[in-house]
Parts: structure tokens; C-alpha cells; sequence
């Protein structure tokens, strides 16, 4: 079997989960991590096993040895990045949000295409097999026709970036990308109408949301995200003929299905896993080794279509990050 070198461009909290990931693959081999600040490079290299520390993300990219990078840097930065690996022949996987906004996921894209290299969204919901699980039970009936969603997500962890617009800021793009991606499996991607509210920090970022999406069909999705409260961090799904439950449903623990009497009729669980983080590298691998330049659960185009629904919901709030052109 093939081991991979994989390098990680960043070493924040989410790099750390990558690494512990990696270190338990025996497809992968982390070969090198690289931070702005070299001794933290090593640091972070010696704790995770990683052969070589590299105080640039230049340099990074420079490594002729590495075949995959793991972009895990603040959303402001993903486009630098991902242009910067790919410039260097590098496959990209990058953190959600890909970029900040549509135009710069565009940008990357082309650059992608033109070195006819993998570009992925790190968006791990969208790879989890209790996610392929839910699109097959809604196709199966196992509700009926859904026609009504609920779902709310909560960030609440003390993380600077996320009170910051100059580096991104905010609940839509931090946890929105997760409610946007639950509508999306259960309702699809055709939406007819978005109206929305909002409450703001004293900083210009969102603090709370309320989206709610209209689907052709007379569907209906209510999702909120908030920086300030707890939230069960759920999607409720109703449908014609019963209504189903996931759990976690960022990283799906469990989907409980219920009759139309509302008796609990199937459980289905999540399968042992390392992280979760690992079903998003073993797609790239893959894609990697069919000469694929996306990953078929990750597609550019719904990459793109996320960041423009979310472009036109900040326009809406009159909010711009610092870092937009």
C-alpha cells in the first residue's frame, strides 16, 4: 500500500485534531508542518512525529516530498494559501470556509484547473457516512415526502478569530456552512427564497442568525446559529409520513427515524471512527489516484454556491470583511 505525505499549513487547534488524525492512518504519513514562527513549527512537529518543521509556509509548499497539503489557517487567509500550495504543484485540502467569499473560491479554482491539481473544502459534514446515510433514507421514503427542517448550531469555544472581521469572522461563516450543508442534503441545492435576521457585535461581526430557506415544493428550513447560547446542535427533519432526528450534526452521531404515530421506528449510528477528519483525506486520496481534481462528496460548484448564498446574506446585514477586495 502507498503511503501519502501529507504537510499541515498551520498549527492552530484544528491542525492539532489533523495530526492526531493522521498519526493513526497508516495510508498517510504527516511529513512536515509549518507555522509563521518556526520554533512552533517544531514544536508542533515533535509532538506529532512529524520529520521536518518548516518556519515558513513557503517553504512548505517548496517540499518536493509532500503530495497533499491540509490548509488550517484563519478563513482570511485560505485563498493566499491555497494559491500559494498550488502555485508549487501541491493537492489542497483546505479548511472550511474554503474562502471567505465566492470570488476568491472562483480564483482558486482556475489556478486548481490550470495546474491540474486536487482543491478540496474541508467541510468534513459533507464526507461523514451517517451524511450518505440521511440522503438515503430521505430517498428511500423512510418519512415520506420532508417538507420542514430545524437545525441550530453553536459556537461558543473563546477563539479570538471568531469575534474578528479582519480575519473572518462571525457565525455565518464558521457555523452557517454547517446548517447550509444539512439543507442542502435534505432539501437540495434549488432555493427560491432566503429571508434572514441578525444580531451584530459591537466588532460588525454576527453574533446570532436566523436563516430561513424556501425549497421548491412548498419546503421550508428555519436555521439558526448563534456565538452566545447552547445549542443542541441538531436537525429535526419532518416529513409526510414521520420525521427524523441527527445528532451532532456536524459530525453525525446518530440519525433516529419516527413513524407518523411518532414511535421511534429505526436508530442508525456512527460508525467507530478516528476523528471523522479522516473520511475527507481518504476522499482526497482517491480523487488524488483517479487523476480527479474535486472530491465527488465536495464539489467545487457547491463550494461556490454556499459562498454565494452567504455573500448575499452578509450583503444583506451590510456586513464586509477588511479583507475583501
Amino acid at each position: 500500500m502507498r503511503q501519502w505525505n501529507i504537510g499541515i499549513l498551520g498549527t492552530g487547534g484544528i491542525a492539532e485534531k489533523m495530526a492526531l488524525t493522521l498519526s493513526r492512518m497508516p495510508e498517510v504519513r504527516l511529513l512536515a508542518a509549518a507555522a509563521r514562527d518556526e520554533e512552533r513549527a517544531r514544536a508542533f512537529a515533535q509532538r506529532h512525529g512529524a520529520p521536518r518543521a518548516y518556519g515558513s509556509y513557503l517553504a512548505l509548499a517548496e517540499d518536493p516530498d509532500i503530495d497533499l497539503i491540509y490548509i488550517a489557517t484563519p478563513n482570511n487567509c485560505h485563498r493566499e494559501h491555497a494559491l500559494l500550495c498550488l502555485e508549487h504543484g501541491k493537492h489542497v485540502l483546505c479548511e472550511k470556509p474554503f474562502t471567505v467569499n465566492e470570488a476568491e473560491a472562483a480564483e482558486v479554482f482556475a489556478r486548481a484547473a490550470e495546474k491540474k491539481r486536487l482543491v478540496t473544502e474541508a467541510l468534513w459534514t459533507r464526507y461523514m457516512p451517517l451524511s450518505l446515510q440521511l440522503g438515503e433514507l430521505l430517498r428511500d421514503g423512510a418519512i415520506g415526502e420532508p417538507f420542514l427542517m430545524q437545525a441550530s448550531m453553536s459556537a461558543l469555544a473563546p477563539l479570538p478569530r471568531l469575534k474578528d472581521p479582519a480575519l473572518g469572522g462571525g457565525a455565518l461563516l464558521d457555523i452557517g456552512v454547517y446548517l447550509l450543508t444539512i439543507d442542502a442534503l435534505v432539501f437540495g441545492t434549488e432555493v427560491e427564497h432566503v429571508s434572514t435576521s441578525v444580531i451584530r457585535s459591537a466588532d460588525g461581526v454576527d453574533i446570532q442568525n436566523c436563516l430561513s430557506l424556501i425549497h421548491p415544493g412548498q419546503k421550508l428550513a428555519v436555521l439558526s446559529g448563534t456565538m452566545l447560547a447552547v445549542s443542541d446542535r441538531r436537525a429535526y427533519v419532518y416529513g409526510s409520513k414521520g420525521f427524523l432526528t441527527v445528532d451532532n450534526l456536524n459530525n453525525p452521531e446518530q440519525i433516529e427515524v419516527f413513524d407518523e404515530k411518532r414511535r421511534s421506528a429505526s436508530i442508525y449510528r456512527r460508525p467507530e471512527q478516528i476523528s471523522g477528519m479522516e473520511y475527507e483525506v481518504r476522499s482526497c486520496l482517491s480523487a488524488i489516484g483517479h487523476g480527479q481534481m474535486e472530491c465527488p462528496e465536495m464539489p467545487h460548484a457547491e463550494t461556490l454556491r454556499v459562498l454565494r448564498l452567504m455573500d448575499s446574506i452578509r450583503a444583506d446585514w451590510g456586513i464586509r470583511y477588511p479583507c475583501e477586495r
